[in-house]
């Protein structure tokens, strides 16, 4: 695929950036994207173009994907042993509907929040790449773009090891200085984001004429479209033909359901859709953010029966989730143990809940597939 003419290394910056850090130390922070731009890319275009014929295979119903992992990836986290026991939970998760499995993994660092400061004035904490989750340490930092560089690639030279089932990786574009940084051309019309298999824009920031849309409708890369209920016909229609100008197989993904059913089938787009049946599913239970398995399975339940009605196939579904023993989302009105609350961001599944949920799926496509 050719990208369109117009988009180049910085033509993002002509629009508006949401979600973007303030550096008191600009120089630095200049200073250091520099530095990131002279790194060698850390995936090659070959493994980039694998992968997206893999989603090829997923936007023609031939595959059902996972997305799985932390809602924020910290940094004290990032060694070999977390990763290993992250890619075996994943490939699990994956065995169970054989699927293709993609980890929110090795990049996912940077969090879009709805305020810029908590109650008490203090900097909202925004992911290891910005700031710290220590309360004294909020002001973001360029040399945190450093370490996020650094754990990406550990990560990902971990995951080429790894002997089980090919795993990919995905996260957040959300940091366009940090993400551009990390453009690679392929030949003369063709660039490709090297730090990920699969990034995605959030609910947040997938406006057209806005910066993310434009930023990543120029890379070669399947895109991941967040989108909630808010969104109306005429935006759904342009964000999709800003990213898939050429409705190429393979190339949008989208998450949570509602109406978009019907613009997608009369403007022909091709679109695949994924459901993440966490986000809007948060509740406050005693001062600890919680999510309710009932919720999310029910969602994942009227997404399956929609798209069914619509002649429509799900392509995906996207959980926050760990392998560890962890007590952030509750079922049948347990109480969280504050002992094993410890998320750095939203509440996650842990192991036993989120395979509960993989199985119900599991359950639910052997069902279409019969009916089919």
């Amino acid at each position: 695929m050719n990208q369109e003419k117009e988009w180049n290394l910085d033509s993002w910056k002509k629009y508006p950036a949401l979600q973007q850090p303030l550096y008191q130390d600009q120089y630095l922070y200049q200073e250091t994207v520099q530095k990131l731009r002279k790194l060698p890319g850390i995936l090659n275009f070959e493994e980039i173009n694998n992968f997206k014929n893999e989603m090829i295979k997923v936007s023609r119903g031939d595959q059902f994907v996972l997305q799985l992992g932390d809602c924020a990836e910290v940094y004290n986290e990032c060694t070999e042993q977390h990763w290993k026991e992250k890619f075996s939970f994943y490939d699990s998760m994956g065995q169970i509907i054989n699927g293709l499995v993609i980890g929110r993994t090795c990049g996912q660092f940077a969090k879009p929040r709805t305020q810029l400061h908590e109650k008490d004035g203090t900097l909202n904490y925004r992911g290891d790449l910005i700031n710290s989750l220590n309360r004294d340490d909020r002001d973001p930092d360029p040399l945190r773009l450093l370490l996020g560089a650094h754990y990406s690639k550990k990560g990902i030279d971990t995951l080429r090891k790894y002997e089980g089932k090919q795993l990919w990786v995905s996260h957040e574009c959300l940091h366009l200085g940090y993400e551009s940084a990390f453009i690679k051309q392929h030949d003369e019309n063709q660039y490709y984001l090297s730090n990920t298999h699969f990034p995605w824009i959030g609910d947040r920031t997938r406006l057209c004429e806005h910066a993310h849309s434009n930023f990543v409708k120029g890379i070669y890369n399947p895109i991941g479209i967040k989108i909630g209920s808010s969104i109306n016909k005429s935006e759904f229609i342009n964000v999709i033909k800003i990213l898939n100008p050429n409705n190429e197989d393979g190339k949008s993904k989208l998450d949570k359901l509602k109406d978009i059913i019907n613009w997608k089938q009369e403007e022909k787009l091709n679109v695949s859709f994924f459901l993440d049946p966490m986000h809007g599913n948060s509740l406050e239970k005693n001062g600890y953010k919680i999510r309710r398995i009932e919720d999310i399975m029910f969602e994942i339940q009227q997404f399956f029966n929609i798209l069914e009605q619509s002649n429509e196939k799900p392509a995906g579904l996207h959980l926050e989730c760990t392998p560890y023993d962890v007590s952030e989302c509750v079922e049948n009105d347990e109480e969280i143990n504050p002992k094993l609350y410890n998320t750095a961001c939203d509440p996650r599944l842990n192991f036993r809940q989120t395979r509960k949920i993989i199985v119900f799926v599991n359950t639910l496509l052997k069902k279409l597939k019969k009916e089919q």
